[in-house]
């Protein structure tokens, strides 16, 4: 990134929001510039979580059991390779904490007969922000008149919560007309479960929260204020980050 170009935002995701609060730098680069880059070991438990929550909740009631949790971890832990992380004391300890997280939360969900929605994506025009939004719900439970979200995490800071409540709840009153009842966050790596209650608030809340995010993202000369140091040494794109430049450039886009 050797100039601060204008980014013009046409498309919000989960993905591409929480890749910015990560490290704006590290948004750009994946998201506007489109550089390949390889598969931390961060992204692929996340994608080893999402398939055994998935295939937990496709099992018959009768046989979502601790052993078969245990299995599914089992098939979708093999594929990781140790490699990928800075020592295998870090492989281990994410294994057992991750292990550990979804043996204790999907035991305990093992009474709900079906989700509403399983890993289903969902998009949107958000007119006021003049922007697509795009979210996937992990698992939705039914209730009453209303709904539960949950979602299944390796970790989450305050801030990606934050972003999580607003994007979920901003989605579910736009496309469904109905305010979710219950948002709940597990964040596997350190054994949290979060839970947020919107109320008649919450929308309001949670669009003004997404007209801030869209400022930020699109004004790149403030990404040397906010970038996140701890991603540094891991990041694939250190050798062309450019962090202290800002020079003016042409507009770039987000789509």
């Amino acid at each position: 990134m050797t100039n601060s170009p204008q980014v013009s935002v046409r498309t919000f995701t989960d993905r591409n929001l929480t890749d910015f609060i990560r490290c704006p730098y590290k948004f750009y680069y994946t998201h506007i510039e489109k550089k390949n880059h390889p598969l931390g070991w961060h992204q692929a438990i996340q994608h080893i979580i999402n398939n055994v929550v998935s295939s937990y909740f496709q099992l018959p009631q009768s046989h979502r059991t601790p052993a078969n949790v245990l299995r599914l971890i089992d098939q979708y832990w093999g594929r990781l390779e140790v490699r990928m992380f800075d020592s295998q004391l870090q492989y281990y300890m994410a294994a057992a904490a991750v292990t550990d997280g979804l043996m204790r939360n999907l035991s305990s969900e093992s009474e709900i007969t079906q989700p509403l929605f399983l890993y289903e994506k969902f998009k949107m025009n958000l007119k006021e922000l003049n922007v697509d939004l795009s979210l996937t719900f992990d698992v939705v439970e039914w209730q009453q008149d209303s709904f539960i979200v949950k979602k299944f995490l390796v970790d989450a800071g305050e801030q990606m919560l934050e972003l999580y409540c607003h994007l979920t709840v901003v989605f579910s009153e736009k496309v469904f007309g109905i305010r979710p009842a219950r948002i709940e966050v597990m964040t596997l790596m350190d054994g949290e479960r979060h839970v947020f209650n919107p109320h008649k608030d919450s929308l309001e809340a949670g669009l003004n929260y997404l007209q801030m995010m869209k400022a930020l993202i699109e004004d790149t000369k403030q990404f040397s204020n906010m970038y996140n140091m701890i991603e540094c040494p891991a990041c694939p794109f250190q050798d062309v980050c450019d962090r202290d430049h800002k020079n003016k450039g042409k507009q770039k886009y987000l789509s």
